[in-house]
């Protein structure tokens, strides 16, 4: 399968061509762009993350963040020899969800080229999510109790939500998962990040390694919260049976007590 062509998002399009940066190699010799991250050095080669604040035409201004990705490739059973970048997979699934309204960041940019010296170069802008944190900074025992459960549904729901419409993200993290809450709608806003192994699942494991991995990773959560989780999850009135079954296992995972 080929190579996604240039993506540039409708809304930013003249923004990026007055500032000239409707091709990759431009956003890589940006010298206002900050680094987040150590370098990413897996899979042979190297990405950096970068934020980076501009004006989208309209005179807002927004936090960008460029993941810039060198010579770096992934092998899997459908790419078992060459692999595919990471980048590439990720903008298939950003793509994808967003066409099944999987909320999650929202491309800006996405191109690739190879250089002079042959190492391959591949780009991808984000919108920042402005207003939102990840859960992993959320300290959930200081939430008021109402508020606590409205996130604790808002996550279930629209993890749901993703898995109903086909996808795992397979890589789930709390720092993956960004929340802002909506005073009018009393409702969290919730957004997922890095889908680089995200794709269509193939098996229920796909599922559960999603739930086990979020489970796992969050710190301050009680067991009675995970139990609330998993029945907002599951979309019932209380744990069936089956919601039963999949709390146990969860908890031989995480060696609850």
């Amino acid at each position: 399968m080929r190579v996604p062509r240039k993506y540039i998002d409708p809304d930013w399009r003249p923004a990026l061509i007055r500032w000239r940066l409707d091709y990759a190699a431009a956003w890589l010799a940006l010298p206002d762009k900050a680094l987040v991250d150590e370098p990413n050095l897996r899979y042979g080669g190297s990405m950096h993350v970068y934020r980076l604040q501009m004006d989208d035409g309209t005179g807002l201004r927004h936090n960008l963040y460029i993941k810039c990705q060198c010579n770096q490739r992934r092998r899997s059973l459908r790419h078992p020899v060459r692999g595919r970048a990471t980048l590439e997979t990720e903008f298939r699934a950003l793509s994808a969800c967003l066409k099944k309204g999987v909320p999650v960041a929202r491309p800006v940019f996405f191109d690739h080229f190879v250089d002079d010296n042959g190492d391959e170069h591949y780009v991808l802008v984000s919108l920042g999510l402005d207003g939102f944190q990840s859960l992993d900074q959320i300290d959930m025992p200081a939430l008021p109790l109402e508020r606590r459960w409205r996130l604790l549904e808002d996550v279930g729901m629209t993890l749901r939500f993703m898995h109903l419409r086909g996808f795992a993200h397979r890589n789930l993290y709390p720092k993956h998962v960004f929340v802002a809450w909506r005073p009018a709608l009393e409702r969290f806003d919730v957004r997922f990040i890095d889908l680089e192994k995200t794709h269509l699942f193939t098996g229920f494991r796909h599922l559960f390694r999603d739930l086990e991995s979020l489970a796992r990773r969050s710190k301050n959560v009680s067991r009675r919260d995970q139990l609330r989780f998993l029945k907002y999850y599951l979309d019932t009135g209380h744990l069936s049976e089956d919601g039963k079954i999949l709390a146990r296992w969860l908890a031989r995972k995480l060696h609850y007590r």
